[in-house]
């Protein structure tokens, strides 16, 4: 039994290690999607974008996974936190972003300002925002 629980903690370990070291390279290819994106679109589409992007922002629960992820806004860009690492988005419409590192696709809902649909190699489910714990 002890054997399981360190070759599973093991396993888990360079997981999170490979999913860090990979983080650098898609910020990197990620930069330059949405560079070439951002050239694509007129003055205002990026308004409405900039707009949008705001509805992301937040922390939800994934209670299949029974973790919180944290969307963010750093420098003009958008980061998924999880407990695991920290990902770059890419906003692909007006109401979808994706985080290319793990294939995770994230939707606003047209009637539930306060949840995500979550989408991952095929996999969906509906993720619920969830009040900050420093916010009174």
């Amino acid at each position: 039994m002890k054997n399981l629980i360190q070759s599973t903690l093991a396993l888990f370990l360079l997981a999170q290690t490979a999913g860090y070291s990979q983080t650098k390279t898609v910020e990197t290819n990620s930069d330059q999607v949405a560079t070439s994106l951002k050239k694509k679109s007129t003055n205002t589409e990026t308004e409405t974008e900039t707009q949008d992007t705001n509805s992301f922002l937040g922390t939800y629960f994934l209670a299949e996974a029974d973790f919180e992820l944290e969307i963010v806004e750093e420098d003009n860009k958008m980061y998924i936190i999880s407990p695991f690492s920290k990902d770059i988005l890419i906003q692909t419409n007006k109401t979808t972003v994706h985080e290319p590192t793990r294939g995770v696709d994230l939707e606003l809902i047209a009637k539930d300002k306060n949840a995500l649909k979550y989408t991952q190699n095929g996999y969906e489910t509906i993720i619920k925002r969830v009040k900050s714990k420093t916010t009174k």
